[in-house]
């Protein structure tokens, strides 16, 4: 059996958390989702009706990921892989920072922030452009090993880092990476070529 060419792609945004709901920036710290992220979680999964078998789970060890992953009715076949390269967006010295409390003490650098997120990189943190490179290339490795015609292959990340490959998988730029995590919790099922990433990637080194 060759290696597949072509996947099935659904992608699953976890709830939010106790600094989501308190409106903290939350990049890498490590926390559960609320009641109301896990139950948010549990409808959009429970809309979500594969046409296949999904072969490959791929998500963080982050609690909130894992929580995810765990709401998905899987089969015994399908595998699951926690990968380092899926961790959130890292927000350094950002990190737990109310957002009114930043845009005070940081006006120009928060709003260029939101408006042009890639091109800020929090202090000790990092850019919403680094941490896109980062993520692809973790799918890469992960996708150009899987065998098989067409497996069906789910992304479990958090918000930003969801936010980041949804806008990739679409085409869109970074700067709607704030319209993308107003949007309602749902699995979206797209499909994905391995040509897309490897491109991706070529053109990433050559840069």
């Amino acid at each position: 059996m060759g290696k597949a060419t072509g996947f099935t792609v659904h992608l699953l945004r976890v709830g939010e958390t106790k600094w989501d709901a308190d409106e903290r920036i939350i990049g890498r710290t490590d926390l559960p989702m609320t009641d109301l992220g896990s139950d948010l979680v549990v409808a959009a999964i429970n809309r979500f009706h594969p046409e296949q078998p999904i072969s490959l789970v791929l998500t963080s060890s982050e609690e909130s990921t894992q929580q995810a992953t765990k709401l998905i009715p899987l089969s015994s076949d399908t595998k699951i892989k926690f990968l380092d390269g899926f961790a959130n967006v890292g927000m350094g010295l950002w990190e737990g920072t109310l957002h009114k409390d930043l845009q005070d003490r940081c006006p120009s650098a928060y709003n260029q922030w939101l408006e042009s997120p890639e091109r800020i990189t929090p202090p000790e943190g990092e850019s919403f452009t680094d941490a896109q490179e980062r993520l692809l290339i973790a799918i890469a490795k992960s996708l150009s090993k899987l065998k098989g015609n067409h497996p069906s292959v789910m992304l479990v990340l958090r918000p930003w880092a969801w936010a980041i490959i949804h806008c990739w998988l679409h085409g869109l730029s970074l700067n709607e990476v704030w319209t993308q995590v107003a949007q309602p919790i749902e699995v979206e099922t797209m499909e994905l070529t391995l040509a897309k990433l490897e491109n991706f990637l070529q053109t990433t080194q050559s840069a």
